[in-house]
């Protein structure tokens, strides 16, 4: 009986050894995931991608003016390649004038240059109106946008808000994004949607392959401790 014991514990050792050994080493490269910045390092793996389905949710949502270019991409918001903001639900569209490039999105207002830099970040705590649904400019150029509850003439220079009935406006429509433009772009937000700490959760954890991988660890779990028991009978039988 225990030459039989001696003998699997033997074979199952082994194999066990070698997962205890990544789970080491993956459990103290997540404690230090911080310093490590592996969660600031993207999987650039295509299959990897492709596993986890990092795409975009819906169809890309694009708007031109002046030969500017804003897009959305699944949560993302692109000045043309640039990102320049994540965690929107809805682009509503962008309106060029003078040197400043506006772009509305979930109740707020995003002022930019020509270049894509950030000149203001504007809220519902500016004055924002809540509802947004269109975003354009009147005959004079100024911005007008269409709300939930009205319309409103802006001046952004004073962030001053006037509410009305109605305004006659030039709506800017979405356009179809240039295919090329569109392949870039879906490279970015896959490069950009992966991180090495999360591959590593989910490595450490086995849920990479779904439930089965989570079989598969607690299996490994009680492997281990089977062995450790008959280690420790084993141990206990030579004394």
């Amino acid at each position: 009986m225990f030459a039989i014991i001696h003998k699997w514990h033997k074979k199952f050792g082994v194999f066990v050894a070698l997962f205890v050994i990544f789970l080491v080493m993956s459990g103290i490269a997540l404690n230090h995931s911080q310093q490590m910045q592996l969660n600031n390092n993207y999987i650039q793996t295509q299959w990897l991608l492709d596993l986890y389905q990092i795409n975009p949710a819906n169809e890309p949502v694009s708007f031109e003016a002046d030969g500017i270019r804003v897009s959305q991409l699944g949560e993302r918001i692109y000045f043309d390649k640039r990102e320049i903001a994540k965690d929107v639900q809805q682009l509503i569209g962008l309106v060029s004038t003078n040197d400043v490039v506006t772009v509305a999105f979930d109740g707020q207002l995003l002022l930019l240059t020509k270049d894509g830099e950030t000149i203001e970040h504007l809220t519902g705590v500016e004055g924002v109106p809540a509802g947004m649904k269109e975003i354009g400019s009147d005959s004079r150029g100024d911005i007008v946008i269409k709300a939930a509850h009205g319309y409103y003439h802006v001046n952004l220079d004073a962030l001053e808000w006037k509410e009305y009935d109605y305004l006659e406006a030039s709506w800017l429509l979405a356009s179809a994004i240039p295919d090329a433009l569109n392949e870039d772009l879906l490279h970015q937000y896959r490069g950009s949607g992966l991180t090495i700490e999360r591959v590593l959760l989910d490595l450490h954890s086995g849920r990479i392959v779904g439930s089965w991988g989570v079989y598969f660890v607690d299996l490994i779990a009680l492997l281990l401790l089977v062995l450790s028991c008959t280690g420790v009978w084993m141990w206990w039988k030579r004394v």
